[in-house]
C-alpha cells in the first residue's frame, strides 16, 4: 500500500525515526527505521512514495524486520526492492534478530498471536509491535500517553518488559511516546486488566460514532 503524507518521528540522537501516514490510514500504522551498528534496519514497514527519500540520509538498509506476525503489511515489497533479507524473531518462528547493540525479547506466543519486542539499552528505545500502542483504540481514557491492546489486556504479559527502563517507546500504532515512557509503561502494565472495561467500553463508543461516517462512505 503506498499513500501521501509521511508523518515522522525521531527516536534516538542517531537519525532512528518512526513513521505514520497520517490521516489517510484509519488504524494509525506506525513503522520504524533503526540506526544500528552496520546500518539500518526497518521495522513492520508501511511503503510510501516519501520514504526513499527519508531513508537517503541513512546508512543503507540492511534488514526489514517484522516483529508481529500479522503485521506483514509491506515489508516483502520492499525488502524485494532494496534488495535486503527479511529479519525475522524466534517469536515468529525465524532464526531471530542478532543486531549489535540490539536486544530481542519474545512478548506473545500463541496459535493466534506471535509477537517480539526488540530492546536498545544503550538508548534506552523500545520498540514494541502490539502489545503496546498510543492510537485511540489502545487507550482506556482520552488522555491516556500509553495504552495496551485490548485483547492483550485479558493477560498482559508483564514479564517481557521486566527490567526495562525506557526513555522512547515506538509503538505498530500511534505516535511514538519520547516523554514519561517509563512511568508509562510500568502503569499500563500494572493497570492494563483492571482497566480493561474501560478501554472496552471507549472502543465501542467510538465504533457507534464512526458508523454513520462508514455507512455513508459505502453507499
Amino acid at each position: 500500500m503506498r499513500a501521501e503524507g509521511l508523518q515522522v518521528f525521531p527516536l534516538d540522537d542517531r537519525g532512528s525515526f518512526a513513521w505514520m501516514l497520517g490521516p489517510s490510514d484509519p488504524v494509525s500504522r506506525t513503522s520504524a527505521a533503526l540506526v544500528v551498528a552496520g546500518g539500518t534496519v526497518l521495522i513492520d514497514p508501511v511503503d510510501s512514495p516519501e520514504l526513499d527519500g527519508r531513508l537517503a540520509s541513512l546508512p543503507a538498509v540492511v534488514g526489514v524486520v517484522t516483529l508481529l506476525d500479522r503485521h506483514q503489511r509491506d515489508a516483502a515489497p520492499l525488502a524485494e526492492r532494496l534488495g535486503v533479507p527479511r529479519l525475522t524473531p524466534r517469536a515468529l518462528g525465524g532464526a531471530g534478530v542478532s543486531l549489535d547493540g540490539v536486544e530481542e525479547r519474545s512478548v506473545v506466543e500463541s496459535r493466534r498471536w506471535r509477537e517480539a519486542l526488540l530492546w536498545l539499552p544503550e538508548r534506552r528505545l523500545l520498540v514494541c509491535a502490539e502489545v503496546l500502542g498510543t492510537a485511540g483504540f489502545d487507550l482506556a481514557r482520552r488522555g491516556d500517553r500509553l495504552g495496551m491492546h485490548p485483547l492483550a489486556r485479558l493477560h498482559p504479559p508483564r514479564a517481557a518488559f521486566q527490567g526495562l527502563d525506557p526513555a522512547t517507546i515506538a509503538v505498530g500504532h500511534g505516535p511514538p511516546l519520547r516523554e514519561g515512557a517509563s512511568p508509562a509503561l510500568e502503569r499500563v502494565l500494572r493497570t492494563g486488566r483492571r482497566e480493561l472495561p474501560l478501554n472496552w467500553a471507549r472502543v465501542l463508543a467510538e465504533a457507534v460514532r464512526a458508523w454513520p461516517a462508514a455507512r455513508r462512505a459505502r453507499r
